[in-house]
């Protein structure tokens, strides 16, 4: 919990009456305007999730990476190290997680819920200086209907 880490990142988890129902938001905005987790390869990113849903669990999911649960409620995880790729906030939680960035890329962070997710629970990790070299073509017939 005291390493020094490159980036740090909160991640303020709610629920909130948006103009066609509920909305799940991720520090009081949903998808696109979350606000990404910049990252540069070989950062130490360091991410704090607070589940502030009265009565929503927010099973977080990061993809291209595998995370490191450093505390729970504040108290530090002891034993061997706990390695996830999704964690499960019930309200009122709060964990903070660590990983390194080390898959360019531009990569989700949601809440595993679809149903939040699509009510507006997602973010990025965003690699800086990183651009596809994925090319849509166009001229591909192979998963078109005939």
């Amino acid at each position: 919990l005291d390493q020094k880490y490159d980036v740090e990142y909160t991640m303020d988890l709610g629920t909130a009456m948006g103009k066609d129902g509920m909305v799940y938001t991720i520090n009081g905005k949903t998808y696109p305007e979350t606000a990404p987790v910049n990252v540069k390869k070989g950062d130490l990113v360091k991410v704090k999730l607070v589940n502030n849903s009265p009565k929503d669990l927010h099973p977080m999911h990061l993809h291209g990476h595998f995370f490191q649960v450093l505390s729970k409620n504040g108290k530090p995880i002891t034993g061997s190290p706990l390695i996830k790729d999704t964690l499960n906030l019930k309200p009122g939680e709060e964990y903070v997680v660590a990983f390194k960035a080390d898959n360019p890329g531009n990569w989700m962070f949601h809440c595993h819920d679809l149903h939040h997710a699509s009510a507006g629970m997602v973010t990025e990790v965003k690699y800086k200086d990183y651009k596809s070299d994925y090319i849509p073509n166009s001229n591909d017939t192979t998963n078109k209907p005939e």
